[in-house]
C-alpha cells in the first residue's frame, strides 16, 4: 500500500471520528462532498472498473475510499 493510500485511510479515520463525536459540521460537509465526488467517479470510470480483474463491489468501496489512486492503479494494470 502506498503513502497515499495510508493518509488517505486516515483522513477518512479522521472524519469519522468528527462525525462521532460532532466537532465540526463544517467537516462533516467535506467528508459528504467527498463522498459525491468519488460516487461520481466511479459513475465515470464505470467501464474500466467492470472491465477490471476486481469485482463492481469490490472496485465501488476502492472508487468510494481512494477515488483517484484506485483508479491509476487500474489504469497502470491495463498498461502493463
Amino acid at each position: 500500500m502506498n503513502k497515499g493510500k495510508i493518509f488517505t485511510l486516515f483522513l477518512w479515520l479522521a472524519l469519522a471520528v468528527n462525525y462521532l463525536l460532532g466537532f465540526s459540521i463544517w467537516i462533516n460537509y467535506f467528508a459528504a462532498i467527498l463522498l459525491g465526488i468519488h460516487a461520481i467517479e466511479f459513475v465515470i470510470f464505470f467501464k474500466r472498473i467492470q472491465n477490471s480483474n476486481d469485482s463492481l463491489f469490490y472496485g465501488f468501496f476502492q472508487t468510494l475510499i481512494f477515488g483517484v489512486l484506485y483508479i491509476g492503479a487500474l489504469e497502470k494494470e491495463e498498461n502493463s
